[in-house]
């Protein structure tokens, strides 16, 4: 069902901005800058994995750099063949870890922890960005960007987002409640909480390298846009870039196909991107994957 409902966002997607438009699009693309792009977006899975790494060790976990790396190519190159996005590949990448002797639900919420780290981080990032493009400072081009009321509604709910972490919710006194699944779930989030403060060192030691990550990302997401003749600036597609890898993230169809180009046709259409040229994008940014994910496949051959 996932792959089916991913496939029918992908046609509709396609089909709303002319199959023979985007075809051409991507048929004259630069393919120096796509190249560029493809190796600024595996510099970025690199330093994921690097900073997964960082973070299982915060847990107490065995985590060697180099075991994990070969661990996150191969979860590229599942998110290519199964439903689910990155699910599947974050699936493989926990039941590897715990293969290193070490406890699979801790190594699953390493897996959670570097994921919503990477999200957190992309919207605060977009946040800000977005926030120099409000004030006509970030860009040239910012007089293209959304109208004011769509971007006061766009920073609203990126400041909602940035902000859920740090807002206090009352699961201790959910504990005690008199409704057992309420209390039930409200004591496996205080323990998840209390596992989450124990990593917080190395979530904080570890924000440089998310930093890093989302500016490469949205950088590959970018360079693949100006291969494209879209002439946004950097500070644009960066505050475009959340709702387009949020989406990509979600689990339905296979590695993002279908979500990500629909927010890039709705997110980059603010910007004034014509929905050919954004649905390009984002299939560029998900074929660098798919690129990626290729290169890796030898991996599953190696013993460690």
């Amino acid at each position: 069902m996932r792959i089916a409902a991913g496939a029918v966002l992908l046609a509709l997607v396609l089909w709303y901005v002319d199959p023979p438009a985007l075809w051409a699009k991507l048929k004259d693309a630069d393919l120096r800058l796509v190249a560029l792009a493809v190796l600024v977006s595996a510099a970025s899975n690199l330093l994921s994995a690097v900073r997964w790494a960082h973070i299982a060790r915060g847990l107490g976990l065995a985590a060697p750099s180099g075991r994990l790396i070969l661990m996150y190519a191969r979860g590229i190159t599942t998110n290519m063949l199964l439903p689910g996005a990155t699910l599947s590949g974050d699936v493989l990448r926990s039941v590897q870890l715990s293969r290193l002797d070490n406890p699979f639900m801790r190594s699953a919420l390493s897996v959670l922890l570097d994921r919503l780290s990477g999200l957190w981080v992309l919207c605060a990032l977009s946040l800000l960005a977005a926030a120099g493009v409000a004030l006509g400072s970030a860009s040239a081009d910012s007089s293209r960007v959304v109208a004011p009321h769509e971007l006061t509604l766009y920073l609203l709910i990126l400041c909602v987002i940035t902000a859920a972490p740090f807002i206090p919710l009352p699961f201790g006194a959910l504990e005690r409640s008199r409704v057992s699944l309420v209390a039930v779930w409200a004591a496996r989030w205080v323990r998840l909480r209390e596992q989450v403060r124990q990593a917080r060192p190395a979530l904080l030691a570890s924000l440089w390298q998310s930093l890093a990550v989302q500016f490469l990302s949205a950088g590959s997401l970018w360079i693949g846009s100006l291969a494209l003749g879209v002439s946004l600036s950097y500070p644009v597609m960066l505050a475009a870039a959340a709702p387009i890898f949020v989406m990509a993230a979600l689990p339905i169809g296979v590695a993002g196909f279908g979500t990500r180009e629909l927010a890039a046709v709705l997110v980059l259409g603010f910007a004034g991107v014509p929905a050919d040229q954004a649905t390009a994008t984002a299939l560029l940014y998900g074929l660098a994957a798919v690129l990626q994910g290729i290169a890796a496949a030898p991996l599953f051959l190696v013993d460690r």
